[in-house]
């Protein structure tokens, strides 16, 4: 049935009637519908072009007369549309007041459609969104906003009851990584869909907005946000400042760029998502600890990005040293590839590289054996600091008879692209190999450097969360064990309580920010909390691990769940024991015991070896999120063992 949608006559500026007619369709309303349809009816259409202007509208079209023009947006139209629809402000008049004054407005659209609305920008609503309006004016539960999808963020808002609250994720990645298994996917064990979890599930009532958080206003109960759906960098990485980051891509892939200010589609839309209770998950970032060309040059191990880096660099290197006019020189610092921090990172992602260079990539390159190597730095004397010193041993000595280099107490100085002794300037050439300095062995030649020496707080942490503007009198739970406000403690100034040296939020045992003043005075918030990495318990700090993160986004999803924060006991970390690969079908699994917290007395404090390999990925298996990837890691460890690993480079 046709719909029709009449545009009053304005004095002001319209002198003219415009007529837009719409047909329903099955396939909906396409934009070569509107191309046949106005090219038919020329007669009421003047004038008809592309606003190129504007490629953020998709499809948009100026038509009318240049000195009052309308923009449709016709890929808005849902197949959904039913006629009652076209009654709904179909015309979108920018840069025309007295039409957008004279049509007929939009129903309202949800809680959040202001703080996502662009000025200048109108979007055509559908029939099932004005549904999900109307069930939004009328939703009593609370909004939860969830800054991060990492292991606190994307667990929390599986566990919230949808009954109570209406969890929000808003994170610059759209999926949950599952880390433990990151290092399988850089050495082609595992493919990269086999760890990641969309945050977007039909199964779920968990809302998501793309976009990085760049400022909490606490009295307004807003986060200030930044849309990241169409930016080159969307997760945050020290290898690039904030106004380089279209070079986020890596040094392997594309040649050095000069700096220069954001492209324009960079800048992503600021807009402002309100909230009842904020969780802030964002994570960390890998520590540099200041050392000279790391930032710039090093590779970094946190998301799937990095994994597929690090794969294709050892491909790329393999690639160039089999080039006839490569030295054997430059081809033995090609193939050294070298891993700084000796922790469960470093010592996986050093084991699973071995593994497949020497299984897998020596097969397809005869001529090269012998000439790989992997070396593995830490200032520590020993790796796995965290580990008995029994299994901390055998790790060492076992990975050490399959050919890894380890060298403990070794002091990284520099790192710059360019062969040993090269002369300045050091220009980046993914080419040739990189210079790794350290204190005791002088410059040595690395085809590839990963760096995995600990973490550090984002931005958002360190510069965004720092002072507070207004105090939020109505979201603090207490001051200094007084349930009470004065007015003197709203005009002093506050700032976000923090750790001293590392910088993450300090928070109290029922993991809510705290505030304080030049006082000394500690102010509790009743409705902000943080977890993970980016936040620290003052009394019994948890290890900044994925167990221990995981564990308080349960913890915390059954208090909000019961409504009985502050008063039940605190969280409380327990240690389920910890695992580590160590190449060769072995693995390391420590246990807890009652003097660790733990309650397996009964238990041997370690197990090694083909055994923990074993137990290491029924543990992994069995802990992956969703069924179709456990099923697909544990077909693809199968495949392995009859066709090897992936080694495709892309």
């Amino acid at each position: 049935m046709p719909c029709e949608q009449h545009v009053p006559e304005s004095p002001d500026r319209l002198r003219r009637h415009v007529q837009l007619v719409l047909t329903d369709s099955s396939e909906g309303f396409r934009v070569h519908e509107l191309d046949r349809w106005s090219r038919n009816n020329s007669s009421q259409f003047p004038t008809y072009s592309r606003e190129d202007e504007y490629p953020m509208d998709y499809g948009s079209y100026q038509v009318g007369q240049s000195q009052d023009p309308l923009r449709i947006s016709p890929f808005l139209v849902l197949p959904t549309m039913k006629s009652s629809m076209c009654q709904r402000s179909i015309l979108h008049c920018h840069g025309n007041p007295a039409i957008e004054r004279d049509a007929p407005s939009a129903a309202p659209g949800p809680a959040i459609a202001p703080a996502l609305h662009t000025p200048g920008r109108r979007c055509l609503a559908t029939q099932a969104q004005q549904s999900a309006a109307t069930q939004e004016s009328d939703d009593k539960r609370e909004r939860v906003v969830i800054l991060g999808s990492g292991w606190g963020g994307y667990t929390l808002s599986r566990r919230l009851s949808p009954k109570t609250y209406a969890p929000l994720i808003l994170s610059p990645r759209s999926y949950f990584v599952f880390t433990p298994l990151l290092t399988n996917t850089a050495s082609g064990s595992l493919d990269f869909s086999n760890i990641v979890e969309p945050v977007r599930d039909p199964r779920s009532k968990v809302d998501f907005i793309q976009g990085a958080a760049r400022g909490v206003n606490l009295k307004k109960k807003t986060v200030l946000c930044e849309a990241t759906v169409v930016k080159s960098g969307v997760t945050e990485s020290p290898r690039t400042l904030e106004e380089h980051r279209g070079t986020e891509e890596g040094p392997e892939t594309r040649n050095q760029q000069p700096m220069q200010p954001y492209l324009q589609w960079e800048q992503g839309e600021m807009f402002e998502v309100p909230y009842d209770k904020l969780v802030i998950a964002v994570g960390a970032v890998s520590r540099t600890f200041g050392t000279p060309g790391v930032r710039e040059n090093a590779m970094f191990f946190k998301d799937i990005g990095d994994a597929k880096r690090v794969k294709r660099r050892v491909r790329e290197c393999f690639e160039l040293a089999v080039l006839p006019f490569t030295t054997p020189e430059m081809r033995k610092w090609l193939l050294n590839f070298a891993i700084v921090g000796a922790g469960p990172t470093g010592i996986e992602l050093a084991a699973s590289l071995r593994d497949f260079i020497y299984s897998d990539l020596m097969v397809l390159y005869p001529s090269l054996n012998e000439i790989p190597k992997i070396t593995l730095y830490d200032v520590a004397p020993k790796v796995l600091s965290m580990f008995d010193e029994s299994l901390s041993r055998y790790a060492m000595e076992t990975m050490k008879r399959e050919g890894v280099d380890i060298k403990t107490s070794h002091h990284v100085k520099s790192l710059r692209w360019g062969a040993p002794g090269a002369p300045p300037p050091y220009h980046m050439d993914p080419k040739r190999c990189l210079t790794l300095t350290t204190e005791e062995d002088g410059e040595l030649g690395v085809g590839m450097c990963v760096w995995v020496t600990g973490n550090a707080m984002p931005k958002f942490i360190t510069e965004s969360l720092e002072s507070v503007d207004e105090f939020p009198a109505n979201s603090v739970h207490s001051i200094e064990g007084s349930s009470t406000v004065t007015t003197d403690a709203e005009k002093a100034p506050w700032k976000f309580k923090k750790a001293p040296k590392e910088g993450p939020l300090l928070v109290d045992g029922y993991l809510r920010v705290q505030l304080q003043n030049e006082k000394g005075q500690t102010a509790v918030l009743r409705d902000v909390f943080a977890l993970g990495d980016n936040a620290m318990p003052e009394k019994g700090a948890p290890p900044a691990t994925a167990q221990a993160t995981s564990q308080e986004a349960k913890w915390l999803a059954n208090r909000l769940n019961k409504n009985d924060v502050g008063q039940t006991p605190p969280f409380s970390f327990r240690d389920l024991g910890t695992m580590a690969y160590i190449g060769d079908e072995r693995a390391l699994m420590q246990i807890p015991h009652s003097g660790d917290g733990g309650a397996s007395s009964f238990l041997p404090e370690g197990i090694k070896g083909r055994t923990a390999s074993l137990i290491w990925k029924t543990a992994y298996i069995s802990m992956s999120i969703s069924w179709r990837n456990k099923l697909r890691v544990a077909f693809r460890w199968m495949l392995n063992r009859f066709f090897g690993r992936d080694i495709s480079r892309f």
